[in-house]
């Protein structure tokens, strides 16, 4: 079988186009773990602070007949 010129072609680029997808496909992985470096060193998102809530004591518990507990 002989080859004809544009596999010649594609086959001679072959190597080149191998090292320009590993360029690409490192390219965006390198991007993904520096971003995620950046955003664990940095904290991510802010925590909001949480408000105080005040619990039942047993002096403003009332019982069933409306008089409170003591």
């Amino acid at each position: 079988m002989k080859l004809t010129n544009r596999q010649l072609i594609l086959g001679s680029l072959q190597p080149l186009l191998f090292c320009i997808g590993m360029y690409f496909v490192v390219l965006v992985f390198s991007v993904f773990v520096c971003s995620s470096l950046y955003h664990a060193i940095k904290g991510g998102k802010k925590v909001e602070s949480v408000e105080n809530t005040t619990t039942a004591s047993l002096s403003t518990i009332k019982k069933t007949d409306n008089t409170f507990a003591k």
